[in-house]
């Protein structure tokens, strides 16, 4: 329910309503806001109960982690949990710019130990690999964000050459993660199951090149605009932003695979990459925050079952 109230979210938000803000009608843009508001409360309600099992999960002795690793989980998680809850449900007018950067900095806190909890375990080399692209995606994103205010305060003249490298670094390992994922799938595609899987993930990939194309046609120059304020993609030069669409093709039709497994574990991977391609690369809002967290806490737990399981 979260993954898909956050692709709403994507679709209603931040692409259809930009979209036809200058030419749609009043009425059909207000039946679009509404829809949109409740597919992002719906997704951040979702997402906060899935963290709190998720929460629990990691800090139950059961999960085999050290103390220090399931109290700091358990501390940042705890902290984040009530603050994001609060943001949902008050007025956009009372979140001050402070605590949306309180957020940014617990989320980050517990993407980071989640993914240290998911490499504890040694996990397939795959898994390896896709948790520490996200944790690099992770960090580099907030790495920019922090080059980028505080050099514009103090007025560093390198400010946007590093900020620039840090985004640039975190977005090739954004694309890289479902990549990384795709070698952990293990479908049969010689079976009924696989052949639907590859069906589908075709025509996944076949969707987002069309919608592509159809939002170059629609805006035009404005396309490179447009692809940072839906998703903060930001490393293609302007002109070659259509080929944006190979990337998140591929992505999409990972995420489609996993969610047609027979395997739980791998099921729960392609929940994990719908909520990450739903929120975008860097998210900088509490609602896309909490749900990464969620992505990030459910590929960890796909890396701890998958290592628990005989090799």
């Amino acid at each position: 329910m979260a993954g898909f109230a956050a692709l709403a979210d994507l679709l209603l938000n931040r692409v259809l309503i930009k979209l036809g803000h200058d030419t749609w009608s009043n009425d059909a843009l207000f039946r679009l806001y509404r829809a949109g508001t409740f597919a992002l409360n719906l997704s951040v309600v979702a997402g906060l109960v899935v963290l709190v099992f998720c929460l629990g999960s990691f800090a139950s002795k059961r999960s085999g982690l050290p103390v220090s690793a399931r109290a700091g989980i358990a501390g940042f998680g705890w902290v984040l949990v009530p603050i994001v809850a609060m943001m949902t449900f008050l007025p956009l007018a009372m979140t001050r710019p402070e605590l949306v950067l309180v957020v940014a900095g617990l989320a980050h806190a517990v993407i980071l130990l989640l993914v240290l909890a998911g490499l504890h375990w040694r996990s397939t080399a795959a898994m390896i690999a896709t948790l520490v692209l996200t944790l690099v995606a992770s960090l580099s994103g907030i790495a920019s964000m922090i080059v980028h205010m505080v050099g514009r305060r103090f007025f560093w003249a390198q400010t946007e050459r590093l900020a620039n490298a840090f985004h640039w670094s975190g977005e090739l390992a954004y694309f890289a993660v479902p990549l990384a994922a795709a070698f952990a799938l293990a479908i049969p595609w010689r079976t009924a199951r696989g052949k639907a899987a590859l069906a589908l993930s075709t025509f996944a990939a076949a969707v987002v090149a069309i919608e592509m194309a159809f939002l170059r046609r629609a805006v035009h120059d404005e396309l490179p605009t447009f692809l940072y304020g839906a998703l903060r993609l930001d490393l293609l030069p302007d002109r070659y932003s259509v080929l944006y669409a190979i990337p998140l093709g591929v992505g999409w039709a990972v995420t489609v695979a996993a969610g047609l497994s027979k395997d739980p574990a791998r099921r729960q991977l392609g929940a994990a990459l719908l909520l990450l391609s739903s929120t975008g690369y860097a998210p900088r809002t509490p609602s896309t925050l909490i749900l990464s967290v969620v992505g990030v806490a459910l590929l960890a737990r796909t890396a701890i079952a998958l290592a628990k399981r005989p090799t």
